[in-house]
């Protein structure tokens, strides 16, 4: 059996922006906002189930005595789990990375990434989902849904924030500038390892011809 990287990374990509939206927010979870995040999921993850449920209605109602029906369902959902793993961790901070060896707590490490660590892995996160979103639906209704429901982990009103600055004569040029900047570029640099990602992942076809 060959491995549907493809295909099992739109499962896990899908999954964790699902966790990380919706289902991690139980408010969400039945709710007309919820059932569009899902449909935006399905239009930019093309193939994907994202649900476990999903993918066991595709497993028995496939053949069962076709072992890869089992296997390429099975893959299907532990790629699931671990897209629903990640955005768990993001969302709990790791637990605030208690347990984790010393030198993660270092004045080197604390200095470098600081209480902003998970709030720019955030912003990268969002800024790799929201593009993958962005240039593969072609439907500025699913970018824009897209980009309010990713929104939280986003600076959104940049543009504002300069203009409002600005307009009071620039009293404050040099911390809204460098925030202008900064949200934009960490934004970016997700969007970016998102598409290098995408692209070293090799197609079913691709792969099986090796």
């Amino acid at each position: 059996m060959e491995m549907d990287w493809k295909g099992n990374m739109a499962e896990l990509g899908g999954a964790f922006m699902l966790s990380w939206v919706v289902l991690g927010t139980e408010s969400d979870i039945g709710t007309l906002i919820g059932a569009a995040t899902l449909a935006v999921a399905w239009m930019a993850f093309s193939g994907a189930h994202l649900l476990p449920i999903v993918t066991w209605c595709h497993m028995m109602t496939g053949d069962l005595a076709d072992q890869d029906n089992w296997m390429n369902n099975g893959m299907r959902l532990v790629f699931q789990a671990l897209g629903a793993l990640a955005a768990v961790l993001l969302a709990t901070e790791a637990g605030s990375m208690e347990g984790l060896p010393d030198f993660v707590h270092s004045e080197m490490w604390v200095a470098t990434m600081g209480d902003q660590m998970w709030a720019v892995i955030g912003m990268m996160a969002a800024g790799a989902v929201w593009w993958q979103i962005h240039t593969r639906c072609n439907s500025e209704w699913a970018s824009a849904f897209a980009l309010m429901a990713l929104g939280g982990a986003m600076t959104l009103d940049g543009a504002h924030q300069m203009g409002s600055m600005l307009a009071d004569g620039g009293t404050q040029v040099a911390d809204v500038a460098v925030d202008w900047i900064m949200n934009g570029l960490v934004v970016g640099l997700g969007a970016l390892l998102g598409m290098k990602i995408d692209e070293m992942i090799p197609d079913g076809d691709d792969a099986s011809a090796e």
